[in-house]
This record gives structure tokens, sequence and C-alpha cells, in this order.
């Protein structure tokens, strides 16, 4: 069984990765892109470990150089728990992938095994791309025995076991409990984005607690913020004593909680993967149909009407791209109900209410816009879509309007409550409407012009076009630079009054979008 699952798990990671193609395609175009994807992720990557090392830099001038291994270790558990919730179900249970696998000669637990270790060897990657910054520091500073990098890399290795498997039971409940339900995607919508708002705002809660006890830790050293994480993850507490002081048996039992709580997940998985499987992809069909009156509507209706049917009916799509509509809510929930020096602290943006508001309220929505990869999710059938007798205006101005429908609701409900919470007047009012409405309608713009330019269409697997796409990258870092550039002179010129820069910013917003109705071509 360990060739099935070498091969099965090498097979899905060349897929998610586009490695064969890269190999051995002979379009150089591809090949363009790919290297452009990959100076993209060299770049961020760039970026994470300068985070990362002025974090530990910070922590070991402050004297808590000992839990550097703890707060590293709680991070990047936090990262792949929140990011494998959201892909847990369409990975481990791709039905149409299983039907292909299973008429292979391998075994149902092969499959399994190999869907988890996909997911693993990413999040190992991602894992020591935090924690060997913060070791390099800690080496470099505190200059400890060689025991500290021997058992820091075994921890490595294994640090992404416990919360890939606590994700995936919560992605495996969330697919068994919707597979019993008529509507299998909108049931799974709903929990995975309800577990998703419960850690936001348990994040928000621990920052305000952390920040209201800021004195007592620096009196007290690092005593109470080991406390906190002994609470709330001891694993991340036993790495930390077996690097650092040599214990071990913390790592033995790290280890052995690690390898344990997967093998037993796996185990009962096993039981009930068929079942999911088909029930995930069963279709209910009525036997009463009856041709009723026939109506008519509009090429823009009709195509938007499409366009929302095919973005909810993909649960990876829907629960990735609505996020930062819900943190835009959720902020604005804040903002009414906690103070204002607390929300800022917790932001850690001095200004972030009086000053820089519309600009993070216009920022979230835009983090991912769904037509960062509209295109390349109508996939292999974009074919279909070319031969509807609509124009490219009809397509382009159908994906846009979908995402503004989207992001409507939560735009009137936040606005609704942040003009109760904060009562603006005058030019404060007309930024806090008019500068996320502006950075709506430019991020449901760019990202259909990234995607046009980068489409991906033969793709096996919606992860891989949500997630991993070059279009969502450069997406995701056109909307941050536009999102930067102005906070940027807000936080460094604050004699500049905050309605001009947003003005400027605005119109810029406005004329960006205009230059890409005029330029955009379709793939």
């Amino acid at each position: 069984m360990t060739r099935q699952i070498r091969l099965l798990t090498r097979l899905s990671l060349y897929g998610m990765f586009g490695l064969n193609e890269f190999r051995h395609t002979r379009d150089v175009r591809k090949k363009r892109r790919y290297y452009l994807f990959g100076i993209l992720w060299a770049f961020l990557i760039v970026m994470l470990a300068g985070y990362v090392c002025a974090l530990s830099y910070g922590f070991i001038t402050m004297g808590m150089g000992r839990i550097v291994p703890a707060a590293l270790s709680v991070s990047v558990s936090l990262l792949i728990f929140f990011f494998t919730i959201f892909k847990a179900g369409p990975v481990l249970f791709d039905r149409k992938a299983y039907e292909k696998q299973i008429a292979m000669p391998v075994t149902v637990r092969a499959i399994i095994v190999s869907r988890f270790l996909s997911m693993y060897i990413t999040s190992m990657l991602l894992g020591f791309l935090v924690m060997l910054p913060g070791m390099a520091v800690c080496g470099v500073l505190e200059n400890p025995g060689v025991t500290f990098w021997i058992y820091g890399i075994a921890a490595g290795i294994f640090l992404p076991l416990l919360p890939l498997t606590l994700a995936s039971i919560l992605g495996a409940l969330i697919a068994g409990i919707s597979s019993r339900w008529r509507r299998k995607n909108l049931i799974s919508i709903v929990l995975t984005i309800g577990f998703a708002c419960v850690i936001m705002i348990g994040s928000m809660r621990m920052s305000t607690m952390e920040e209201s006890r800021l004195l007592a830790m620096m009196e007290q050293m690092a005593a109470q913020l080991e406390g906190q994480i002994q609470s709330t993850y001891p694993p991340a507490m036993w790495i930390a004593d077996a690097m650092v002081r040599g214990e071990a048996v913390k790592l033995a039992l790290f280890l052995a909680v690690s390898l344990g709580s997967f093998l037993l997940f796996l185990e009962i998985l096993r039981h009930f993967y068929v079942n999911i499987c088909m029930l995930l992809g069963a279709r209910e069909a009525k036997g009463n149909y009856r041709m009723e009156v026939l109506r008519k509507k509009s090429v823009l209706r009709t195509m938007v009407e499409r366009e929302l049917r095919h973005y909810f009916s993909s649960t990876i799509y829907v629960t990735n791209t609505l996020i930062g509509e819900i943190a835009m809510l959720i902020l604005a929930i804040a903002v009414l109900v906690m103070d204002t020096e607390a929300l800022e602290t917790i932001l850690g943006i001095p200004g972030a209410v009086s000053r820089m508001l519309p600009l993070l309220m216009g920022f979230l929505p835009v983090v991912l816009p769904l037509t960062a990869c509209s295109i390349s999710m109508e996939g292999k059938q974009w074919w279909m879509l070319q031969t509807l007798p609509v124009t490219e205006k009809d397509v382009i101005r159908s994906k846009v309007v979908t995402k503004l429908l989207v992001s409507l609701p939560f735009y009137l409900v936040s606005e609704v409550l942040l003009f109760v919470a904060l009562r603006p007047k005058g030019t404060d009012a007309i930024c806090l409407l008019a500068v996320p409405a502006a950075y709506i309608v430019f991020g449901a713009r760019a990202g259909l012009a990234v995607n046009c330019r980068f489409p991906l269409f033969d793709w096996e697997n919606e992860v891989r076009v949500v997630k991993q796409s070059a279009s969502t990258m450069l997406t995701m870092l056109v909307c941050m630079a536009s999102m930067l550039i102005p906070a940027v002179v807000l936080l460094v010129c604050p004699d500049i009054p905050a309605a001009v820069v947003y003005a400027v910013t605005t119109v810029l917003l406005a004329a960006a979008v205009w230059g890409m109705d005029r330029k955009t071509v379709l793939p």
C-alpha cells in the first residue's frame, strides 16, 4: 500500500501545482506564467520571513526568547487550521477524483492517506517558512545547543499533523452533515463560514485580553503569555520545552499526540468515506416536472442568474471569496460594540477607526474577489459560454454584477452599523460611503481583468483555481497595493486631510475601472 500512497500523492501534488504541464508544455506563454507565479511566491516568502524575523527579534529583546518556539508553533497551527477548514472537504471528498482513482488497483485507505498527505506536505512547507526564520534569529541571538535545532526540525516536520487532523475532522463533519440535506452546498457553506466567524471573533477576543495584560506580561517576563499558550494550545509549549530546555519527553509526547490523532482519524474516516463521497455527489431529481408559462428575460439578467447558480454551487468558491465580506461585517459590528482605542489596539493600526476606517472597509471585501477566478471556474466548459449568442461585454458585465450583488447586502448592513456607531457628518459620511463602494467595484473589475490575462481551464480540483492560481495571487497583490499606497500616505503624512486622500483614491480607482472596461478582452 505504501507504493499506492506514494504514487497517488505525487499525482495529487503534480495536479495541485501544475508541475506536469510546466515540465512538458512547449507553450512559451504558459512557461512565462509559471515563472511569474514563482516570482510572486518568492516575493511573498521573503515578506513572510521578514515579518517572522522581526517578531522573533522583538520577543528576544523583551526577554521572552524562550517562548519564541511556542509563539511560532501557535501561529503555524492557526494558519494551517484556518486554511485547511476551507479546503478539507473539497480535497478529501472529491467525488470525481475518487471515481477515477477507485477504478485503479488501489485501496480506500491509500486514497484517503494520499489526499491527506498532499495537504500535509503543503502545510509542512508553510510551517518551515515560518519556523526556520524564527529559529535562525534565536540561533544568532540566543546561541542555543544542538538539541534546539534537532528538536526544532523534528517538531516542524510533524507540526502540521494535529491542526490538519482537527481541521479535517471539522471538514468531515461539515461534509457528513451537509450530505444528508437536500441543499448540500448551502448547508456546507453556512457551516464552514460559521466556523470561520467563530475563529475570527475568538482571535479578536484573545487579542483584547493580551493587550489588556501587556503591562503585567512585561513585568512578569513571559509567565502570563506562557500560561495563555499552555491553556489554549498545550502542544506549542511541549515544542518550546523540547527545543529550549532539551526535554525529549515533551517532544515524544507531541509526536505521540500528533501521530495518534491522525491514525485514529484515518481509521474512523475509512468506514464512512465512500458513503460521504457518494452522498455529496448525489442529485435529487423530481418526476413531477410540468411545462408552465415561459418568461422572457434580458440577456444581462439571464447571465447574472447563471453566474449566481454557478457561484453558490461550489462550497470552496463561496467560502474563500466571501470571507472578506464577512470580515467587513465583523469589523462594523466591532466598531459598534467596542471601544475605539481597544479596537485600534487589536488591529495594530493607529487611527484605524478615526482616520483609516473607510480604507479598511473598502479593502476587506476585495481581498479575494470572486471575479479573480470566475472565468477559470468555467473550466473545460468555457467553450460552451462562447457559443451562446452573447457579446464579450455581456459576459464581463454579468460577472462584475454578480460580484456586486454578492457584496451589496454586506456593504449595506455594515454601513448602517457604522453610521449608527459613529454618526459621521459631511465629508466623513461621504468618505465612509464612497470609498468602500469604489473599492468593491475596482476589486470586481481588477479580478476579472487579471483572470482574463491568466486563465486556468485544465484543472481537476477547484482548490487549485480558487487558492493556488496565478490569477488569485496577482489579484490579491493588486488589491493590496491599491490599499497600501493611500494607507502609507495617511500614516506618514498626518497633516494631509483624510478626505483629500480618499477623494484622490476614489478618482484613481474610477479611472482604473474605466481603463479596464476599455481594454479587457476575454481569453
